[in-house]
């Protein structure tokens, strides 16, 4: 039988007929359906709800502060003037004040930098120091160019300030000036006659002295132990040639930008008139309402010099 479907012919026929009966099975079977995977998930159910009510914050409860090293410019009063003082010369700390007049400690180091007008170019340093004793005061500043600016010009320029301490604050008996320039040296000196009441002039002048005068250099520290209720206080001031009746405006509370940091100050002005020039000051309420801060203003309104507290250091004994 294997031998009849050697030919071609059969062997085509052949499979041609196993084709054929191949497709029919597949139609004619019938149809199996296989069973499909299906995961049953539980019901889907929405139930809407009110929101819940907001929740109120409490503050948590501040932790008590711990205790400060004694403060040397602390006011009488405090508990902090009850510690026993130190002679040594420490970094005052900050706490801020209001306006109210404050004490001026016993020893004092003011140091500030000074800037060329607008531009604040620096050109050098200016050193003040107070010392009180015995009822007494000396106030001393010296200032020195530096950097580039003491290459064109190396100027030197010292002011002293002595008088006594009374109930309302300084009041100057003598006003010193030495400035040593190129040109050469130059020197003048004001004397505050009490007893007579004149203001004598080493030029040879003299005018009458009013209770409340201060030199150029006392003002600034005088300041602080003035009453400053209004909007603006007088205060007649010599520079050691004349003695001017000046008018001091009382300003807002700002902060000014210092090496220090950011500092909260008190802003005074010379009250002027138009095309006038004029001073400007800035007293630090966290510092007992000494200067941090002045600036001469020409007549134009620009300022010609500034000088930025960099250093404070103090005692009260």
């Amino acid at each position: 039988m294997i031998a009849a479907f050697r030919t071609p012919t059969r062997r085509i026929a052949l499979a041609i007929a196993l084709s054929v009966l191949i497709h029919a099975a597949i139609l004619w079977l019938p149809y199996i359906q296989f069973p499909q995977a299906r995961v049953q998930l539980p019901p889907l159910s929405v139930r809407l709800e009110p929101l819940p009510k907001p929740v109120k914050l409490i503050a948590e409860k501040p932790e008590p502060a711990k205790p400060e090293p004694a403060n040397p410019l602390t006011k009488p009063g405090d508990s902090a003037s009850a510690r026993p003082a130190t002679n040594v010369m420490v970094a005052m700390h900050r706490t801020e004040q209001s306006a109210a007049i404050q004490p001026l400690p016993k020893h004092l180091q003011l140091t500030f930098t000074v800037y060329k007008g607008d531009d604040g170019f620096r050109i050098g340093e200016i050193h003040h120091q107070l010392d009180i004793r015995g009822g007494g005061y000396t106030l001393k500043a010296a200032r020195q160019t530096s950097g580039l600016a003491s290459l064109r010009n190396s100027n030197q320029l010292i002011q002293i300030s002595r008088g006594r301490i009374v109930e309302h604050g300084l009041q100057p008996e003598i006003f010193e000036e030495e400035k040593i320039t190129q040109d050469g040296k130059q020197s003048l000196q004001a004397t505050f006659d009490r007893a007579a009441r004149k203001l004598h002039f080493s030029n040879g002048g003299e005018t009458a002295l009013p209770a409340d005068a201060q030199d150029i250099l006392s003002f600034m520290y005088q300041i602080s132990q003035l009453p400053m209720n209004g909007e603006f206080f007088p205060l007649p001031i010599s520079d050691g040639k004349q003695l001017e009746q000046y008018q001091i405006e009382i300003g807002a509370k700002e902060d000014i930008a210092t090496p220090m940091g950011k500092l909260r100050a008190l802003h005074l002005r010379k009250m002027h008139a138009r095309g006038e020039a004029y001073f400007e000051i800035w007293l630090g309420l966290e510092y007992r309402l000494l200067p941090v801060k002045f600036s001469q203003v020409d007549s134009s309104g620009n300022v010609t010099e500034e000088f930025v507290i960099s250093g404070i250091r103090a005692a009260d004994e």
